[in-house]
């Protein structure tokens, strides 16, 4: 009976056949030296200032096998939405069935907000994220600000950069995403009691606020209240105040009126008995006519002012001129009747 052939992972000899060796052989050798992805900064997704993109030349390994592409290769992409945007992704497939790796470009769906494609890792296809590439609506030409290189994201590509795997820190990391997640947490929480702490203090201030002016207000009122009692008060006490003071003065006037007329009335009899009494005596000097008399004589003094001519000496009744004891002639110009009531 023929041994098994057993399929060798260490290359071992081949022994009287029980060995064999296939191309999965190199690939699972390969593995623990080398991990997924690009080698260190090769294959850069670049815009060419139109609808398409270049992968530049470089080494990809998938798994085992890998591709080493001499030349950049150019990927065209399809016409932008009119009206949504979308993301398309750059993408290193590795497919067993066709035993290729090679570019390609997985259009996204259109959307207002849209989401990038996920590499596809099922079955024999294995892919690598080398970039997405933002497509907004109307877009005629791609530029580098609209390429986002993914090669240093480990989650979707990642970088190789090393002939050895290296080192997990999958459980450390993962303990501190743990102890991170859990401090953000704590510090939100503070954050969250400090607001609400703060909000409480602002309730209160307002609260506090709200009040002091209700008790301005009502002051305020009270001291308008105050304030229009006031001016009632003096406006009425004035108004008595003027009553009173137009009450007296219309008693004073009217006692004043009275004491003139009694003045007056006391008085006119006797004024009017000693004008006719002057009257009567002085009739007789001026004849009939004592004003016409008393104009005649004005008259002749403005004559004498006048001319200077006197019409008449005095004279005694002998003839004798009167003259003073300074020698000055005395002069007149009107003749003065003499009788028994004259005492001249």
């Amino acid at each position: 009976m023929a041994a098994k052939k057993e399929r060798s992972y260490d290359y071992f000899w081949n022994s009287k056949d029980d060995r064999y060796y296939d191309a999965d052989s190199m690939g699972d050798w390969l593995r623990p030296f080398f991990c997924n992805g690009i080698f260190n900064g090769q294959m850069q997704v670049t815009a060419n200032d139109n609808m398409s993109v270049t992968v530049a030349a470089g080494y990809g390994y998938i798994n085992g096998k890998h591709r080493h592409f001499l030349t950049p290769t150019t990927l065209d992409l399809e016409v932008a939405s009119g009206t949504l945007n979308r993301i398309d992704a750059v993408m290193l497939r590795r497919d067993d069935t066709e035993r290729m790796i090679y570019p390609l470009i997985v259009k996204g769906g259109n959307a207002a907000i849209p989401t990038a494609p996920q590499p596809i890792r099922d079955g024999a296809i294995y892919e690598l994220k080398l970039a997405d590439i933002y497509i907004a609506a109307g877009t005629v030409k791609i530029t580098q600000a609209e390429i986002t290189d993914t090669r240093m994201n480990a989650a979707v590509c990642g970088w190789v950069a090393a002939t050895v795997k290296e080192i997990d820190f999958t459980q450390i990391q993962a303990q501190f995403d743990a102890y991170f997640a859990q401090y953000k947490k704590n510090i939100s929480d503070q954050y969250q009691d400090y607001i609400g702490a703060i909000q409480a203090f602002k309730d209160q201030a307002q609260e506090q606020y709200d009040l002091m002016v209700q008790a301005f207000n009502t002051y305020a009122d009270q001291q308008k209240e105050i304030y229009e009692d006031w001016i009632a008060e003096q406006e009425s006490g004035f108004e008595e105040w003027s009553e009173e003071q137009q009450s007296a003065f219309a008693q004073w006037r009217q006692n004043q009126e009275q004491a003139f007329n009694n003045w007056y009335l006391n008085n006119t009899g006797a004024w009017t008995d000693e004008f006719l009494k002057w009257f009567d005596g002085i009739k007789g000097i001026f004849g009939t006519d004592p004003a016409g008399a008393l104009q005649n004589e004005i008259e002749i003094l403005q004559n004498i002012l006048y001319s200077g001519q006197v019409p008449a000496n005095l004279v005694t009744t002998d003839g004798d001129e009167l003259v003073t004891t300074d020698g000055d002639q005395l002069i007149a110009f009107w003749t003065l009747k003499t009788s028994e009531t004259c005492h001249c």
